[in-house]
């Protein structure tokens, strides 16, 4: 299973009141307004979107935690979306080609996607979080895949053949500006943006297997963070950007782990028999949202950083993976 390490969600922390002496009446009923109104704010439609608290901006609203995925339950793989406990899914492409690699913009307005829509061959669009708007980013004859929007919402890193063999590529969010990051002469794959934007964690065959890797955001100071006899890919960072998840086989079959951001402590957090990969890290949050073949098919499952409180999100006789959160609160 692949995926692009995608970064986002969290629960959203609830500020106490404290009730004074003769107050506590008058405090606990207007505690009790209060959560209505918020209650009633969070069934809003899901097109109203938070800022990215790395922007510096002021506290957003809390609204409802969403999570894209890709699936074959209409009978080809599409992006899909969900309520953060799983419910209310719905399709966003309704195209007869393959839709996959879905992720937010920062402002949860837009997501970007790859699709085989054009000519049969995978290329990078756009679209907004209901699925309207539909817009092709990229034009190459070549495989497209594995976007990633920037923090600051202006640049996309993609994965990319263009250049003979798979590159970390960065356009514009127009499609112009085309950059090579990596221009290397083996593969690089799942480009993740770093919490503050100045670095990208992906995954490179440099240096024999997959491993992962990274560089500033200008392809510079490429740094291994993993060095196993096996396959370590699909980097996730945390929201505070002090950790990175990933998945790797070097137990004989993949499992999520996780490290810290300078490659030390690397654990495994699933301890499965069966296939977990395509972490994404809940950016305000302790949970990481995955792809499971657990059951026996590909599922959707959410757990707590350490690996604790595993939760089954989709259910059915599908192929759910490659998860990505949009957050609930900071």
């Amino acid at each position: 299973m692949k995926g692009h390490g995608c970064r986002y969600a969290s629960p959203h922390r609830r500020e106490k009141v404290i009730a004074l002496c003769g107050f506590v009446g008058l405090c606990a009923l207007l505690s009790l307004s209060y959560w209505l109104s918020t209650t009633s704010a969070a069934s809003d439609p899901p097109q109203q979107y938070l800022p990215l608290a790395m922007k510096f901006e002021p506290t957003p609203t809390p609204s409802p935690g969403r999570i894209l995925f890709e699936s074959n339950r209409s009978g080809n793989l599409e992006v899909y979306a969900m309520k953060a406990d799983g419910s209310g899914v719905v399709n966003l492409t309704h195209d007869s080609d393959r839709d996959s690699d879905a992720t937010w913009s920062p402002d949860y307005a837009q997501i970007v996607f790859a699709s085989e829509r054009a000519d049969n061959n995978r290329e990078i669009w756009k679209m907004n979080a209901n699925g309207t708007g539909e817009t092709r980013l990229t034009f190459d004859a070549a495989r497209d895949y594995d976007p990633s929007w920037s923090p600051d919402g202006n640049r996309i890193a993609f994965c990319s053949k263009r250049d003979g063999d798979f590159e970390i590529w960065l356009m514009n969010t127009n499609g112009g500006g085309l950059v090579n990051l990596t221009k290397n002469h083996v593969h690089d794959y799942d480009p993740s943006w770093s919490p503050d934007g100045t670095r990208i964690a992906f995954s490179s065959e440099r240096d024999g297997n997959l491993e992962i890797y990274v560089m500033n955001a200008d392809g510079s100071h490429v740094t291994r963070l993993t060095n196993k006899p096996a396959s370590d890919g699909d980097p996730s960072w945390s929201g505070d950007g002090t950790r990175i998840a990933f998945e790797s086989n070097r137990d004989g079959n993949f499992e999520i782990y996780v490290m810290d951001a300078d490659g030390s402590g690397e654990h495994n957090i699933t301890h499965n028999p069966a296939i977990d990969a395509d972490p994404s890290w809940q950016r305000w949050g302790e949970q990481i949202v995955f792809g499971s073949y657990r059951t026996g098919n590909g599922d959707i499952y959410v757990m707590n950083s350490d690996g604790s409180g595993v939760t089954r999100l989709t259910h059915g006789r599908f192929m759910d993976g490659d998860p990505c959160a949009r957050p609930s609160g900071p």
